[in-house]
């Protein structure tokens, strides 16, 4: 009963109907549930946090032709990140879904986030296994489409997402303070500091003030990924 129902769930959710209905349960299925390794999905969410990686990065080269790489990597950083993976999992609706073990329900809210992002990736990779590459990847596009909206505007993305950032860690927004305005008026250059209320700082510089802004919000964004790593 449980796996028609997980199938009529998955093919709702996703518009997509599963035809080896053990890739299904095995992408749904947590460690803590399952007494062999090959029954659990952590082999899947290895394969589909593949999947899900190259997906997005085609995306962002096809949708970013001018972008260097440096400004890619910011924007597949926010995207293929855990958080995100989380947010999308839990608006999917895939939380009710999974089958865990009674170990959980004493596991932290970030835990059980961690075990959600998981999830999403391994269900990504059991649609590469069952439908291909073409179906995962229009499955990805479909569930990742707002959040690579996001990107879509290239100068206001780092921003974006600094300040998402700061928001789902309850902090301040980020302060953008001018620092200096050089050259002549015909070819300007700007440099921006971007101040955060721990005392981080990073500085940023273009020929437009958006410009120097969006630098120094991608360079502090890579100062925090290299502090949690």
């Amino acid at each position: 009963m449980k796996n028609t129902h997980h199938q009529k769930e998955i093919s709702r959710l996703l518009n997509y109907q599963f035809k080896n209905n053990r890739l299904l349960e095995e992408a749904l299925t947590h460690s803590s549930a399952s007494k062999s390794s090959k029954a659990n999905n952590e082999r899947l969410e290895f394969l589909g946090d593949r999947v899900l990686g190259l997906v997005i990065a085609e995306e962002l080269l096809r949708l970013n032709p001018h972008s260097t790489e440096g400004q890619i990597a910011t924007y597949y950083n926010f995207l293929v990140k855990k958080e995100t993976c989380v947010l999308l999992a839990k608006e999917i609706g895939l939380e009710s879904l999974l089958t865990l073990g009674k170990s959980v329900t004493r596991t932290t809210a970030r835990q059980k986030d961690k075990i959600l992002g998981n999830a999403i990736e391994a269900l990504i990779g059991a649609i590469f296994l069952d439908g291909g590459f073409k179906v995962s990847r229009e499955l990805v596009l479909q569930v990742w489409k707002k959040q690579i909206e996001i990107v879509r505007d290239i100068e206001a993305h780092a921003k974006t997402a600094l300040q998402e950032l700061l928001q789902a860690r309850g902090q301040e927004p980020p302060i953008y303070k001018q620092v200096s305005r050089t050259g002549p008026d015909h070819d300007p250059s700007f440099c921006v500091e971007v101040l955060l209320k721990s005392g981080l700082s990073a500085v940023g510089t273009g020929s437009t003030k958006r410009m120097a802004e969006t630098e120094a919000a991608e360079q502090i964004l890579e100062k925090i990924k290299n502090i949690h790593e």
